[in-house]
């Protein structure tokens, strides 16, 4: 991401103002990003080499609602990938077809944007275990099972935990639990990755009833 600064009250066309709480641009004033909308992540090369991930935490403004002001926080919330649209499930089933493949069941998509088609428990476990914290694993199905999206979402979090998502349909149908336990997340994954009913069992911990 290219320095950009604004002196004038006013971010240059196509840009807005951000706020970032610590790391390499924790001490800047008038820094601004692309946008709006603000970018969900933004990797900040480090002096050293490497890179600093900020996370997009809140979109607000200060007096203006036309000069809205991205605030970034390193501890902000983990990010997901995003669920395949209706359109981009055709486009993943035709080429698949034309590929001479049988019908797609599952597709995964990694932290990294990596999308794989039908992976098998191999692929998963090595997904998972490829987590590293503040990183997500999302197993969406493919098939046409109604009315909204069917998948499992796994989050390593920061203590080691696994936070495990489940969603049948529509948002309603939501539910988290979470697991200490490595190996029962896996198991459960790879219940769930084949369609068995037993993947409920799987599962450590208390419902959280995410609902949002």
């Amino acid at each position: 991401m290219e320095d950009v600064f604004d002196t004038t009250g006013r971010p240059p066309k196509g840009w807005m103002h951000a706020i970032f709480h610590g790391g390499p641009y924790g001490e800047d004033v008038g820094r601004c990003i692309p946008g709006p909308p603000a970018p969900t992540t933004l990797a900040v090369p480090l002096a050293e080499d490497g890179v600093h991930v900020y996370r997009l935490w809140t979109v607000g403004s200060w007096s203006d609602p036309d000069d809205p002001i991205a605030v970034y926080n390193p501890d902000g919330p983990p990010v997901p990938p995003s669920l395949l649209t209706g359109q981009e499930k055709e486009w993943v089933r035709d080429r698949h077809q034309k590929e001479g493949l049988g019908p797609l069941k599952l597709v995964a998509l990694a932290p990294d944007g990596r999308l794989v088609r039908d992976p098998d428990a191999s692929i998963i476990e090595a997904m998972l275990a490829g987590l590293r914290h503040r990183e997500y694993l999302l197993l969406q199905r493919m098939t046409d099972q109604g009315e909204g999206d069917w998948y499992l979402q796994v989050l390593l979090d920061e203590d080691d935990s696994y936070e495990v998502v489940h969603q049948a349909g529509t948002a309603a149908e939501r539910e988290g639990t979470r697991s200490a336990s490595q190996t029962a997340v896996c198991d459960a994954v790879l219940r769930w990755a084949a369609d068995q009913s037993s993947w409920q069992s799987a599962r450590e911990g208390p419902k959280t009833g995410d609902d949002s």
